[in-house]
């Protein structure tokens, strides 16, 4: 049986989570983007993918470019496309990849936020920890800080994947490359106090697998929740700025470097396959460098 445009849709974000073990933030704004395309095809009355020319693909592009997004956005639409278009033609839907043929914007490639130690312990100390949420929350930002998770990661992170006593986690990135990661004593302190006092009350007398769950159902909690908590735990710490789970991984890396870690140490524990994904982090730390110096020689 043919699918529609929907079930094309939702066959391609499975393939993202599953094949592609895509970025959250990836999953969720590729999403988005090819949810755009299909309400604009059934808008031209178009129901089938092998319909689609390259003059509609054009057009649609036009169209999103008229709505005056930025660069980065437009660019992140063409690329959802290439993929959309790529798992497509894996599935024999149609023949060709017509999303190649799209011309992309430059990009300035910007460097990635990240914070100090001193707002990192203010998220941290924003948490709650005389609540069984609190404690579940607090675990979860010193993971993602201590190891520099993914958010996927934590959300799926199961009792297999943890050896507490050697404070180290088992995890599957991206096309299910298994890596190790560490983590520190003040993350094996949050888990651990989860687990002793946070977690059961939490479950209400039911079990899961998971280490973090969302409440009495036992399920694990949803990306989209983690990314709320991380974003109202900031608001209560008084930072300004645009603070994600992935500003956590940024920020982990980032002060790996600054403290003399071997980048390829780094690449391993965040689970880049190139690393040039993880050279980044290099030039954030040294323009934090820069502007430590600036502020603090005393001859300008």
């Amino acid at each position: 049986m043919e699918r529609n445009l929907d079930e094309w849709e939702e066959a391609f974000l499975n393939y993202l989570f599953w094949e592609r073990r895509a970025a959250d933030n990836t999953i969720l704004s590729y999403g988005r983007d090819i949810s755009s395309f299909m309400q604009f095809l059934k808008g031209k009355g178009v129901n089938r993918l092998k319909e689609v020319s390259l003059p509609l693909l054009e057009e649609f592009i036009n169209e999103e470019s008229e709505k005056d997004l930025e660069t980065t956005s437009l660019a992140r639409k063409i690329s959802a496309l290439r993929s959309f278009f790529f798992f497509l033609v894996r599935e024999r839907e149609v023949p060709d990849n017509l999303a190649r043929l799209l011309d992309a914007p430059r990009l300035q490639r910007n460097l990635p936020q990240v914070l100090s130690l001193e707002e990192v312990e203010a998220l941290l100390s924003a948490c709650d920890t005389t609540k069984p949420r609190g404690l579940r929350d607090r675990a979860i930002l010193e993971l993602l800080y201590s190891s520099g998770l993914r958010v996927g990661e934590v959300v799926s992170l199961e009792f297999s994947h943890l050896d507490l006593e050697n404070r180290m986690l088992r995890l599957w990135g991206k096309g299910f490359k298994e890596r190790m990661v560490p983590f520190g004593e003040e993350a094996y302190q949050a888990i651990s106090l989860y687990l002793e006092k946070g977690r059961n009350e939490i479950l209400k007398g039911r079990s899961s697998n998971y280490v973090f769950i969302s409440g009495p159902s036992a399920r694990p909690l949803t990306r989209q929740s983690v990314w709320n908590m991380v974003k109202r735990y900031a608001q209560k710490a008084n930072l300004n700025k645009d603070v994600t789970p992935h500003t956590l991984r940024h920020t982990f890396a980032t002060h790996l470097l600054e403290n003399g870690a071997d980048l390829r140490v780094v690449q391993e524990f965040l689970g880049h396959s190139d690393i040039s994904t993880t050279q980044i982090y290099t030039h954030v730390s040294r323009k934090i460098l820069r502007e430590t110096y600036n502020r603090a020689f005393p001859r300008k």
